[in-house]
């Protein structure tokens, strides 16, 4: 029998998209509203959309979310749980219903159920999941570390359990970029062993968050290479520039070699897909002694210091002046002394 829904996309309770399914494949895809799409998506065929969904999902290197999966639709296949889920996630703005069934998005995911997921992953193995039938923003939880968003205090927080020198890393880089007054992400430690860390959400309301992975297809070259990107990145504005910057000194500083296209990113409103801003630095845990050699180096400092300007220099000398507090960081302090 052929099985056929249509579905529309919407944009923070805007439709600004169609596509059907076809006995679970995506046959068809039109754009709407492209101005409130993502880049990757404004002119995707189905097969290109279809891949864009897939990247919502969540991330099956990890067996709790593999037991998720499971939990919540009854198989490991992307596109399913995407579509179970309406593809809700925390950073960004984007579901999908089918004909008829639209909810507006404050009312689809309650923190009182979410928290029941993110119990799952970081507590109990409940298998009383799919009775609750959730729209979980773990549907976008992609990466190499087992995640889960979680209501509280007020705000969204991403919990990532992961090794103790990935959790120090992160929390005290953070710290020290924010101690700069420079954009960055916010990160605590959680429990007594530091193996978890959580996140609190850099999204506002009526805001989403686009990776570079995505924004990239915005402009004529969408190329990976180093100095595409930062070409693509300055044309947007002097401010850009400089945010980038400063996170690529960091990056070289505390010897992060993990800034792949989905660590880095733009903030975009939802009501008018206008770029707002340079998304906060975010994801340093493989940076510094968690990088996979588990050995500091400043080669990468060398290398971007070779180019450095009276901006990198003044940027520099924040940095290593906030180092000087953090014992932990000794080795990123006396590797950037020589330039000061």
């Amino acid at each position: 029998m052929n099985h056929v829904i249509h579905y529309d996309l919407y944009n923070d309770d805007i439709p600004v998209a169609g596509f059907t399914v076809r006995n679970s494949v995506i046959t068809d895809f039109t754009s709407q509203k492209p101005e409130l799409l993502p880049m990757q998506i404004r002119s995707a065929t189905a097969d290109g959309f279809a891949s864009w969904v897939r990247e919502r999902s969540i991330d099956l290197s990890s067996i709790k979310h593999r037991n998720l999966m499971n939990e919540l639709v009854g198989s490991r296949d992307k596109l399913t749980l995407a579509l179970r889920t309406h593809m809700f996630s925390i950073s960004d703005t984007f579901t999908c219903f089918a004909d008829g069934e639209f909810v507006p998005r404050l009312q689809l995911c309650r923190p009182e159920d979410q928290n029941t997921v993110s119990d799952y992953i970081l507590i109990s193995s409940d298998t009383s999941l799919r009775q609750l039938s959730v729209a979980t923003p773990n549907a976008s939880t992609d990466g190499s570390f087992t995640k889960t968003w979680r209501y509280e205090e007020g705000d969204w927080w991403l919990y990532k359990i992961q090794t103790s020198a990935a959790t120090e890393a992160e929390v005290t880089i953070s710290r020290v970029l924010r101690n700069c007054k420079w954009d960055a992400a916010e990160y605590d430690y959680v429990g007594r062993y530091r193996k978890r860390v959580r996140s609190r959400s850099f999204i506002k309301p009526k805001e989403f968050f686009e990776p570079y992975d995505s924004f990239r297809f915005f402009f004529d070259d969408a190329s990976d290479e180093d100095e595409v990107i930062y070409g693509n990145i300055s044309s947007l504005g002097a401010e850009y520039e400089k945010a980038w910057r400063r996170i690529l000194l960091a990056d070289s500083l505390f010897y992060n070699t993990d800034r792949h296209m989905r660590n880095f990113g733009v903030i975009r409103s939802s009501v008018t897909g206008k770029v707002l801003r340079l998304a906060p630095n975010f994801d340093n845990n493989q940076a510094y002694l968690a990088n996979p050699s588990g050995a500091y180096s400043s080669g990468l400092l060398k290398l971007y210091m070779k180019d450095a300007d009276s901006y990198d220099l003044d940027n520099l000398r924040t940095l290593s002046e906030a180092l000087s507090k953090y014992p932990y960081l000794n080795q990123a302090y006396k590797a950037s002394l020589p330039y000061l």
